[in-house]
């Protein structure tokens, strides 16, 4: 990986960690030493136990980008963006299709693995406009612009308008809308194409539907992969 574009990725995720850690402070409506505790448990928690125990304390990871203010970064984790980056450099895809990319901390894994290849283009999407602006800024300091192409606006309203089939997707939307978006993509999808889903233990009730129909359709191939906030891999057998 590019210096530029490791030193850039390290500054997004100490971002991320701080942003997030902030929110859910505000959020949480006891003392500061009961957080720090509560913080410390979460840290200690196996991957799959992490969206359960944030329930309990009424929060979810999607609650933390609903509130008032600017628009959370809401990266990846770094060992997410590996995991990412080696996929591509194995799977060798051709057209990637994000759904959710945020400011671009997951595109930039995708680009930059993309450009160790030599082709290839990820399709990013995004609904904000802020995010947008600040996705394109991170992918021209990393000098992938040939590797992007972001299609701003409503996800529902992009996906319609592609016509072609892509060899990996990721999804990391609002996890109730993960069925119906799938369902969406469906024609797009051929045999031997990966989709990869992410927040299926941080958001474990919200993509129960989805998993539900993964795991009922013969069409599909799939499991959980036990990071920290869950990735289901999903093959397209047929």
């Amino acid at each position: 990986m590019g210096s530029s574009t490791t030193l850039l990725l390290r500054r997004l995720h100490e971002q991320n960690q701080t942003e997030l850690m902030a929110r859910a402070r505000a959020q949480y409506r006891g003392p500061s030493e009961a957080f720090l505790t509560l913080a410390e448990e979460y840290e200690a928690l196996a991957p799959r136990l992490r969206g359960r125990f944030l329930e309990t304390l009424g929060l979810s990871s999607e609650d933390f980008e609903s509130s008032q203010g600017n628009p959370l970064l809401l990266a990846v984790s770094a060992e997410t963006g590996r995991f990412l980056r080696n996929m591509v450099l194995s799977q060798q895809p051709a057209r990637i299709l994000e759904l959710g990319s945020s400011c671009g901390v997951s595109t930039l894994y995708f680009a930059e693995a993309l450009r160790t290849l030599g082709r290839g283009v990820v399709v990013a999407t995004e609904c904000d406009a802020l995010k947008c602006t600040q996705l394109r800024a991170h992918v021209k300091t990393a000098a992938l612009d040939a590797y992007v192409d972001l299609r701003e606006g409503d996800v529902f309203e992009t996906v319609a308008g592609l016509d072609d089939t892509f060899d990996m997707v990721f999804i990391d939307v609002w996890a109730d809308a993960y069925l119906d978006l799938f369902r969406q993509i469906g024609h797009l999808l051929r045999p031997g194409s990966v989709v990869l889903a992410d927040n299926m233990y941080t958001a474990e009730s919200a993509v129960q539907p989805y998993k539900h129909y993964l795991d009922d359709n013969p069409r599909f191939s799939t499991t959980t992969l036990d990071f920290e906030s869950g990735i289901e891999f999903t093959v397209v057998v047929s």
